[in-house]
């Protein structure tokens, strides 16, 4: 969409630069008679907002908060993917305004919103006929641009976030989950409540039905091994709860542009060119990037256009070259272009930090191993990195079911989580034409006795793995294939509980009957 005020050279920006304010989904909430404002219009209510906050005489940070709140209703048509949800727009400005002013990488929006207001103040004061009206309309374009830029990354993250979310929970429970979960969007801004309804609803709950469904169904084991009594709960049983109907296909307008960015060659300058511009900045005590983020952060920004504006007019700045008509590239019209991006980027970066930090304090109490655990699975909300999460979580949540039902007696008892590769059967078959011989398969794995289909790994670590493959004189073709198979090998799970006899008879006479009691609380009536 184009800006209909273009801004000069000498304000730091020029107009082709200031017009790249849609990205290409051309989607937004519009203004009650569908159409965009002229810049004057907007100006007129800036200033006539500005005016009343005066009046009123608003603290800084509520002026702040409301001609953010303005400008983003004023300018709802150029944002690409706006929430039509009230409470979703609110969380936008929360994480610009109370949400993010403690994170360090809100330092650039802070000081464009204060630029932004003070060059009004100069217009209010000075009066539209002023010799420097022209001049600071102009600025105060650049400052409505810029900070648009900020409200468009964070629009981008926050549903990418969301929608990878949505993906991972249908993807698991099926189609099913849609309902619950877009109950709690309406109702719920993006924040730490958020995502604690999700948990209670798609974790907790259940994980609950879950161990009732095992212990209904006696899919528990129990043995005695030597002084201590082992309870083992298959994880393949509590997975057993979860899709109900076969998850749709069907991925949203922001997850398309996001991957298809990968495939678009000009895309991929582009973001290498945001890449470099990041990297330059993150030792910067106001632009801390984190390294690991870098790579996310440039991709959501390359979906907006200002990323390949910024390439297209640095190589004409470079070469010497001029727009269509003629005119030459500017220093200031390439700064005007890097803001926008940078103002982005920090913007996806604050809210990447923001959501994850929502992400695990809707966790509730769980343990610092765990929430140091779960902030490393999670990373930056990709598809992957939230497959592993609610993974984890479910986990994470059968243990500390686990421990609760253990009541007074978890000092007499441990709980773990027993790990095992396995693979399929048919991957491990499809290794008879590589070598593998029916004496190689069975030292290297045992029929899993919970699965039909799947086979465990018998080594329990690489290095296990390589003294094995050395003693069987395995081929270096069939040892790549059974490296590959170790490596992307999915892990059984099986939570174990660990009571020690010993402990549980010194606070008893009558052992049997204490054990009953204990057992009891697990839901366990007969051994």
């Amino acid at each position: 969409m184009t800006d209909e005020n273009a801004t000069t050279p000498e304000t730091a920006a020029a107009p082709q630069a200031a017009s790249s304010n849609a990205g290409p989904a051309g989607h937004g909430t519009s203004l009650p008679n569908g159409t965009l404002l002229s810049f004057e219009q907007r100006l007129d209510a800036y200033i006539a907002a500005l005016r009343d906050l005066k009046e009123r005489r608003a603290v800084k940070e509520v002026t702040e908060r409301e001609m953010l709140q303005l400008l983003m209703r004023l300018n709802a048509p150029r944002i690409n993917e706006l929430p039509l949800l009230e409470s979703l727009q609110q969380g936008i400005t929360d994480f610009l305004t109370i949400r993010g002013v403690t994170d360090p990488l809100h330092g650039f929006v802070a000081e464009t919103v204060r630029k932004g207001i003070t060059l009004m103040n100069r217009y209010l004061t000075l009066g539209p006929d002023s010799p420097d009206a022209d001049a600071l309309r102009a600025e105060v374009a650049n400052c409505e641009t810029l900070l648009l830029k900020g409200i468009q990354g964070i629009v981008y993250t926050t549903g990418l976030c969301m929608d990878n979310f949505t993906e991972t929970l249908v993807r698991a429970y099926g189609d099913v989950a849609i309902a619950a979960s877009d109950t709690i969007i309406r109702e719920t801004p993006p924040g730490e409540d958020f995502w604690r309804r999700h948990f209670e609803h798609y974790v907790v709950a259940l994980v609950r039905k879950a161990y009732d469904s095992i212990i209904e169904d006696e899919g528990f084991s129990i043995a005695k091994e030597k002084s201590v009594l082992v309870i083992r709960y298959p994880f393949d049983a509590l997975l057993a709860q979860l899709r109900l109907t076969p998850p749709p296909e069907e991925k949203s307008r922001i997850q398309k542009l996001f991957e298809g960015e990968a495939r678009d060659f000009a895309t991929r300058k582009a973001r290498k060119i945001v890449q470099n511009l990041l990297r330059s900045l993150a030792d910067k005590s106001l632009y801390p990037f984190a390294d690991d983020a870098i790579d996310f952060i440039s991709q959501i920004v390359c979906i907006d256009p200002a990323a390949a504006e910024l390439d297209r007019l640095q190589t004409l700045l470079i070469s010497g070259g001029t727009h269509e008509d003629g005119r030459q590239v500017s220093a200031a019209e390439v700064q005007f272009a890097r803001d926008q991006v940078l103002c982005m980027a920090c913007c996806v970066g604050l809210t990447l930090n923001i959501m994850r930090a929502d992400f695990i304090a809707g966790l509730g109490a769980l343990g610092q191993r765990d929430i140091a655990l779960l902030r490393r699975t999670l990373g930056d909300f990709s598809l992957p990195c939230m497959g592993r999460t609610l993974q984890t979580l479910l986990e994470v949540q059968f243990v500390s079911e686990l421990r609760a039902r253990a009541g007074d007696d978890l000092g007499k008892m441990h709980m773990r989580t027993l790990r095992e590769r396995r693979t399929s059967t048919s991957a491990v078959e499809a290794l008879f034409d590589q070598g593998l011989t029916r004496i190689r398969r069975n030292k290297l794995w045992e029929q899993d006795p919970h699965r039909e289909d799947m086979l465990l790994f018998k080594p329990q670590s690489a290095s296990e793995l390589d003294a094995l493959l050395n003693i069987l004189q395995v081929e270096p073709l069939l040892e790549r294939e059974v490296r590959r198979l170790w490596v992307e090998a999915p892990f059984k799970v099986e939570f174990g509980v660990f009571l020690s006899l010993d402990l549980l008879a010194r606070s008893t006479t009558n052992l049997n009957q204490r054990l009953a009691e204990v057992l009891g609380r697990f839901g366990i009536t007969r051994i």
